[in-house]
């Protein structure tokens, strides 16, 4: 049965974790209550997010003890209850230098263009798709394209660096420089950040290789500097099962060395020691780079304002086996009374200068766990966060989304908790002193969230409509667009069945109301687009308020019709592209379409399996699409085809 109930994938956790206590609390029901969000101060024996300090190291002796005199709990957690995390791997210290390709290019007057859509202005993420006007910046899983991209009539390819061996994750532009992140694997999964000169596109240097074994969480560009978050295991596991430490490495240009143990910390949550969470930062116009770390659990998530690094990595409580320390909120042991908490998340605080000096300052707790980084926010020195936790109302464990307020020292200021039981939350987004929190179960609810009165924030409003949004997107005049699906509810369960794709078109009041000005619905069952799971897919033009969408487009051939206790039927995949719309304050007005694939071919039938469209860029008047094997430029009055160029690499 696939209904718009997304346990299985958007809270896997969460799954696995009604799973662990369907034993002690067997028929764990969800259930929708219909009465307001409580607004409940500290202290009222409810859940609610605590501070604590951290430390770090004098001595290598120091930090081998603690891994090992922390590691046992760890260890257990692996034998006997449930892990989350990946495997600590081991790991050496061999690093790869990589050559680029070379061509020629010359300068070009720049006009209007759009950046990667990202969270936070002045604070980039990297993309696979870069530009700066002039050129436009590319990659596929195992090369990048440096392409001249303006004037569009003699768009062409200037110069493609190969990765041998290596996945690029992604990429950051900056002033004649072209930082690239890949992930290759030898004996050791390595993420290398590697700088080039592009000063002279048709011949990108190579200036300089930070190398990191471990994991890549995620990145962001601010100031000058980029400041990638990875993680690398603090201890390995010998033959006989015995958990002993290792020592943080790093290498820059090919040269290992080991972290100076001032540069790692750790948090009084000492049963999540299974990472050093590096915040590695690495100066784009030199290549200097430095780095500290944080002894945590498995990273997910990070939040980056202008100023600060916000680190959130899940706390999962132990069921299993008896007297294991167990997640900041709790402080101790784990018991079958306090199951209601179920998962804590662990925020820690790093402050970056405009000189790359990252220093940690703060951590702290909250109940339950965050769905991606709209769920994070910082707003007039406060930290805002949205949470999902397992929690006991009227007598009977149900799913709670809460949203905490947290001042610098990671402490909790205020809370707005309960504000849908028993329903999923699908998107977050904060707006200056708004928040906006969209959850789901058979009808959507949009609630509004007031912070003028940070000790006291209010929800205003609740808007309920059909369908729901996975991704909110802000536009002056308290204006949101909503990408998400459309539903129907179930006759014959509490939940409903998803159809195509929705747009819609919010708009928040001062008094606080809201209203949905307007929808356009994309397809029918099975209707897909990258947006959904993944923002930087969304392009805007605010300039002249243009969007563009790539949609896989399903429709339902025939009359089929169905019951009103079957599913609706999937559509067939009829069409692949992007969708052009133009946003005024009275809706959505569909400009045009583009696709990559043949004429007379559709996204089933082609033979080409490249094509699928995940990014776009606008460059004055034209339309520049990218898929894993071409880029198209169209023109934004005709969508006529203006260009294409094959890419490199696969």
């Amino acid at each position: 049965m696939q209904a718009t109930s997304r346990v299985g994938f958007r809270y896997r956790e969460a799954a696995i974790f009604v799973m662990a206590i369907m034993g002690v609390a067997a028929g764990l029901a969800a259930f929708s209550f219909s009465s307001p969000a409580l607004n409940v101060p500290p202290g009222s024996g409810t859940a609610h997010a605590v501070a604590e300090g951290l430390g770090s190291f004098s001595s290598y002796v120091q930090l081998q003890d603690f891994i090992a005199a922390n590691a046992k709990s760890a260890q257990q957690y692996g034998r006997r209850g449930t892990w989350f995390g990946q495997p600590p791997m081991a790991f050496g210290e061999d690093v790869k230098t990589l050559t680029a390709a070379a061509a020629t290019t010359a300068a070009q007057s720049t006009p209007i263009f759009t950046g990667t859509n990202v969270q936070v202005q002045g604070v980039d993420e990297p993309d696979r798709v870069k530009t700066d006007g002039t050129n436009l910046f590319v990659s596929t899983s195992n090369a990048v394209t440096i392409l001249k991209a303006y004037p569009p009539n003699s768009t062409t390819t200037l110069s493609t660096i190969a990765f041998q061996n290596a996945m690029i994750l992604g990429m950051e532009i900056s002033r004649d420089r072209l930082m690239v992140i890949d992930q290759r694997s030898a004996n050791t999964t390595y993420i290398d950040l590697l700088l080039y000169d592009t000063s002279v596109p048709s011949s990108p240097r190579l200036m300089g290789n930070t190398s990191v074994a471990g994991t890549y969480v995620a990145a962001r560009l601010a100031q000058g500097y980029i400041y990638a978050v990875i993680q690398q295991p603090s201890y390995r596991f010998d033959d006989k099962g015995n958990a002993t430490g290792v020592l943080p490495l790093v290498a820059e240009d090919g040269v290992g060395k080991t972290l100076l143990p001032s540069s790692v910390y750790y948090t009084p949550n000492r049963a999540q020691i299974s990472y050093y969470t590096m915040v590695t930062s690495v100066s784009m116009s030199t290549g200097k780079a430095s780095t500290l770390t944080v002894l945590t659990g498995p990273s997910s998530t990070i939040y980056v304002s202008p100023s600060n690094i916000y680190v959130v990595y899940a706390n999962y409580q132990e069921f299993y086996a008896d007297n294991i320390p167990g997640d900041i909120y709790t402080g101790g042991v784990i018991s079958s009374t306090n199951l209601q908490q179920g998962q804590n998340s662990t925020i820690f605080r790093a402050s970056y200068s405009s000189d790359g000096n990252v220093t940690v300052k703060a951590v702290g707790s909250v109940p339950g766990t965050v769905l991606n980084q709209f769920s994070l926010d910082e707003y007039d020195n406060y930290f805002r966060v949205a949470t999902s936790r397992f929690a006991k109302i009227g007598g009977a464990y149900t799913r709670s989304d809460d949203v905490y307020v947290l001042g610098r020292d990671m402490s909790q200021v205020s809370a707005v908790r309960n504000i849908a039981p028993g329903e999923n939350i699908y998107a977050v987004r904060f707006v200056g002193d708004m928040g906006y929190v969209v959850t789901f179960e058979q009808i959507d609810p949009l609630f509004a969230i007031s912070f003028k009165d940070i000790a006291n924030p209010v929800v205003l409003s609740a808007l309920k409509v059909t369908g729901y949004s996975d991704y909110l997107h802000p536009l002056p005049g308290g204006y949101l667009i909503g990408v998400g699906k459309e539903a129907v509810p179930s006759s014959t369960g509490n939940f409903a069945w998803y159809l195509g794709m929705k747009l819609s078109l919010f708009r928040v009041f001062e008094n606080g109301t809201s209203t949905q000005v307007s929808k356009y619905l994309i397809g029918d069952r099975g209707t897909e687009s990258p947006v959904l799971n993944d923002h930087l897919a969304f392009t805007f033009d605010s300039s002249r308020n243009i969007m563009a969408i790539p949609v896989t487009l399903a429709k339902v051939s025939g009359n089929q019709t169905y019951g009103p206790s079957s599913p609706p039927p999937y559509g067939d995949i009829v069409w692949q592209g992007v969708y052009v719309f133009k946003v005024t304050g009275a809706g959505f007005t569909l400009l045009g379409r583009v696709s990559q694939y043949p004429p007379g071919k559709s996204y089933g039938d082609s033979p080409v399996n490249n094509l699928q469209i995940d990014r776009s860029v606008i460059i004055g008047n034209y339309l520049y699409t990218v898929s894993q094997g071409e880029v198209m430029v169209s023109s934004l009055s005709s969508f006529s085809t203006v260009a294409t160029v094959l890419l490199s690499g696969r």
